[in-house]
């Protein structure tokens, strides 16, 4: 991997970091702004991923630093999308719509970011973190999607235990 190679990683992997952060805090804003406990527990959890992706770009950063490659950095599991069957009625409906929808965007782009670094890296376990992430983001989108339908069509968040 050549110099400029590496100097574009860091600054992508600089940008993922920021970019996780910034939806956190995007995530727990909007938690504020719901009125159900569905769509509370919902944005309260989407940042809780965030933080986690964070805290793996950080490690990730910092291994790069000491010269070591990105291998040996563990991926968590992806909980599984939870629903209910009725879901909660949420009385902030425009808002959460519009919050939704530019999760989504938000969402794609990080996908989009992971896959970039993924197809810069020479190794095959260092690409599979980032492909991997890349994963994480797209179901973070679907869960998106899905909630932006459910409250679009029926005014509910279907999330919850």
């Amino acid at each position: 991997m050549n110099e400029d190679t590496k100097t574009r990683i860091d600054s992508l992997l600089t940008d993922a970091m920021n970019a996780e952060a910034q939806a956190k805090k995007f995530y727990m804003e909007a938690a504020a702004k719901a009125s159900s406990n569905a769509g509370k527990s919902l944005f309260n959890e989407l940042a809780d991923f965030e933080q986690g992706h964070y805290d793996r770009l950080q490690k990730i950063i910092e291994a790069r630093g000491k010269g070591f490659k990105l291998t040996g950095i563990t991926v968590p599991q992806q909980i599984a999308t939870k629903s209910e069957v009725e879901g909660q009625f949420e009385s902030n409906k425009d808002e959460i719509v519009a919050v939704l929808t530019l999760g989504i965007e938000a969402e794609k782009k990080a996908r989009e970011k992971y896959l970039e670094i993924s197809k810069m890296l020479d190794d095959e376990e260092s690409r599979a973190i980032f492909v991997n992430m890349a994963e994480e983001e797209r179901k973070h989108q679907s869960i998106l999607e899905d909630q932006f339908y459910s409250i679009s069509n029926k005014g509910t968040i279907i999330w919850g235990d």
